[in-house]
């Protein structure tokens, strides 16, 4: 999928936080794809008529983004475009979660990626400090009940990342706690997950599970090369392995068991 990904430099829409657009771009030019940071509903349906898939991410939303929001995932649902959700601190505050819930009740979502605290947020209940994860939760019965109530695919991030789609799980066990330390780690898997899903509106697992593990499998490369124990440098360096990575190297690094 990275091969044909790389030659087919799909569209990817990215409707991010402020914080996070130029790390998010980057990152998606480096590994092939060809990134838009359009928010305005007025060009909208013309952007996603040659859209790949879409990316709302609602990191640092404010009341003027909701009708932006909405109007982009129906004209993604419209011309058949896959749409990612990144609730991004969705049980920080009602207004976040509130948002969540109706997008995911009015639109079609391919792919919920979100923290275990997040996921935990959309299903009932969980506190959360900014956009910190309860660590002792379960991905794994996270992304499961998760599932259950959304009945779309869902990826949730942790020390074990957890893949489900239909129903079925894949645990993935790479990457490096550095990636919670630059800002932007999470946010840009979500947009890595759109362009490995473009065109596909009913991902599959294993498609979604080469998305993550090519994300994880980069951040380990980027920890190992020079000074990429700092996090300055790590960022600089997920970037570059981004470009160079393979599908070889996920092959070889790749640390995934299937539940």
């Amino acid at each position: 999928m990275l091969t044909q990904l790389r030659q087919d430099n799909p569209l990817i829409i990215c409707i991010t936080n402020d914080v996070v657009k130029n790390f998010t771009a980057n990152g998606l030019l480096a590994l092939g794809a060809s990134p838009a940071m359009a928010t305005e509903q007025r060009e909208m349906d013309e952007f996603l008529a040659h859209a790949g898939a879409l990316l709302i991410n609602i990191g640092s939303i404010e009341v003027g983004d909701v009708d932006n929001m909405l109007a982009a995932a129906q004209y993604a649902n419209q011309h058949r475009v896959p749409v990612v959700l990144d609730p991004v601190a969705c049980g920080a505050s009602k207004f976040r979660k509130d948002f969540c819930l109706k997008l995911l009740h009015e639109h079609e979502i391919a792919v919920i990626r979100g923290n275990a605290s997040e996921l935990q947020a959309l299903v009932g209940e969980a506190s959360m400090k900014g956009t910190d994860a309860d660590t002792s939760l379960s991905t794994e019965a996270v992304a499961q009940a998760a599932y259950e109530q959304f009945k779309c695919a869902i990826v949730v991030t942790g020390a074990i990342d957890a893949i489900c789609v239909d129903g079925k799980v894949n645990l993935i066990e790479n990457g490096t706690p550095l990636l919670t330390k630059v800002t932007g780690g999470g946010c840009l898997l979500g947009a890595v997950v759109a362009s490995f899903i473009y065109n596909e509106t009913k991902p599959t697992l294993e498609v979604l599970t080469e998305a993550v593990t090519t994300y994880t499998v980069a951040s380990e490369l980027a920890e190992k090369s020079p000074n990429g124990t700092l996090p300055g440098h790590f960022a600089v360096h997920l970037i570059d392995q981004l470009y160079l990575i393979q599908e070889s190297d996920v092959a070889k690094n790749r640390l995934v068991k299937e539940v």
